[in-house]
């Protein structure tokens, strides 16, 4: 029930991924750089609210402790903001739809941290054991991929098929609302089922004591004592980084698939549940892999390179003249098969960075004496979120500096365009892969480290 939570999550982040960008930019004519811009602000509401929630969930007190009230009150709204988020009025101007993105974005965003700070913050409260929540992390990892494959198969299956209007359905604005009310459903059941179900554990969980309350200036002086923490600044780094991949990745896989290789909608949909078995494979095998190879940063770094050699590599064939042409049946499955086999890499990373965090939440009560999960797991949200909003940033940059207009189809787009895009895909997701394996070398909380943090939080108790 725990886990079941990270489907709301899924759905949230896999819509804002996929979909969110073209939409607004395909669909509603705003520009690439209006829906950067916007993604940018509402980003830097989440850079300070985040935070907030972490704290105020560490602090406060109540008969359903520490999370839970935050999980139930954040239902609702969650729930009315993704589905007005894909639902504006007809008829707005460019200015009008920028600002309705912009406050819808923030508020689902915003409704969805009061949610998954304390829900996640759950991982390293249920348990304090090292294997232990690396199977708890499994497990919200593939409940999430659950979450992604429902938006995948009933999106592209019953919401954007094509019509005699709209071939490409995807282009059909009436599909949109008619996704996000369906979605935005199964958020709000999906939040209370996770919330009810681990009601019965709020006796068992760490408490606020009884002189903690909620200031401002303690969120400022507990992410000081955070970012105090080598290890926390790597993990920080490494996820905010992998987000702006991830997050280009999902934002352009459409124009990629539709435009450059050229495939149908159909034949995109296939493609996705395949890359979430992948992603279910990578988490599966996240805790055995564990016990396996005792240190965590070994294991992401390897999910890393893995997932930057086999996404990129059909690109970079491709660019080389070694790759088959647009129309070749044997193209999508090869395309197919290496998305699922990068997609390992992502599902065990993931797990491993959700870990991490975890015990990095011991390494600060060591230290500092007091249970602080929020604080810790804000910065996993936000890094999460930075999924779906870093990555529409770059997203809209290269629409833009490649040229791809509206509606933009085979026969229309620019051959010059889609070689932008293609490098932006391949070499430059390779780069920034590189990038993030490089940052994640640095973090330095070892099992023999943490077995010495817990052995000494054993003895205060």
């Amino acid at each position: 029930m725990f886990a079941l939570g990270q489907i709301p999550e899924g759905i949230q982040s896999t819509s804002f991924a996929f979909f969110l960008l073209f939409f607004y930019n395909q669909v509603l004519g705003l520009s690439g750089f209006l829906s950067s811009l916007a993604i940018v602000l509402a980003l830097i509401v989440d850079a300070v609210s985040d935070p907030v929630i972490g704290s105020w969930s560490d602090g406060y007190r109540h008969k359903w402790g520490r999370r839970h009230p935050f999980m139930y009150m954040a239902a609702l709204p969650f729930a009315v903001s993704f589905y007005f988020l894909f639902a504006p009025p007809k008829g707005l101007s460019e200015i009008q739809i920028f600002g309705w993105l912009l406050i819808f974005a923030v508020l689902t965003r915003t409704t969805q941290s009061v949610y998954s700070v304390p829900h996640t913050s759950l991982t390293a409260e249920l348990s304090d054991d090292y294997h232990e929540r690396t199977l708890l992390s499994a497990l919200r990892s593939i409940l999430q991929s659950c979450g992604t494959l429902m938006v995948f198969l009933i999106g592209f299956q019953v919401f954007f098929g094509a019509t005699p209007e709209y071939p490409n359905g995807q282009l059909n604005p009436d599909a949109y609302p008619r996704f996000a009310a369906l979605f935005s459903l199964l958020i709000f059941i999906g939040v209370l089922l996770t919330a009810a179900g681990t009601h019965s554990h709020i006796p068992h969980l760490p408490q606020a004591t009884p002189d903690s309350r909620f200031r401002f200036s303690q969120v400022v002086q507990e992410a000081l004592m955070a970012f105090s923490f080598r290890s926390f600044r790597t993990v920080v780094v490494t996820a905010v980084l992998f987000g702006m991949t991830m997050g280009m990745v999902s934002a352009l896989s459409i124009y990629l698939g539709t435009l450059y290789f050229q495939f149908s909608l159909e034949l995109i949909g296939l493609s996705f549940p395949a890359s979430i078995l992948g992603s279910f494979m990578g988490a599966g095998l996240a805790t055995p892999l564990g016990r396996m190879f005792k240190e965590k940063k070994n294991l992401l770094i390897a999910g890393l390179l893995w997932y930057g050699f086999w996404n990129t590599l059909p690109i970079i064939l491709s660019l080389l003249g070694y790759f088959p042409e647009p129309g070749n049946p044997w193209l999508f499955y090869m395309v197919m098969t290496a998305n699922a086999i990068s997609a390992m890499g992502i599902g065990l990373l993931t797990v491993m960075i959700g870990s991490m965090i975890a015990d990095i939440t011991d390494q600060h009560e060591a230290k500092y004496g007091s249970r602080n999960e929020g604080i810790y797991f804000a910065a996993s949200s936000f890094a999460a979120k930075a999924i779906s909003g870093f990555g529409i940033i770059i997203s809209g940059v290269v629409v833009d500096i490649a040229g791809i207009q509206r509606s933009a189809t085979v026969e229309t787009v620019d051959p010059d365009s889609l070689m932008t895009l293609a490098i932006a895909m391949g070499p430059g997701v390779l780069i920034l892969i590189g990038m993030t394996a490089f940052a994640s070398s640095f973090y330095d909380l070892s099992k023999a480290e943490h077995e010495r943090i817990q052995a000494a939080i054993a003895q205060t108790h």
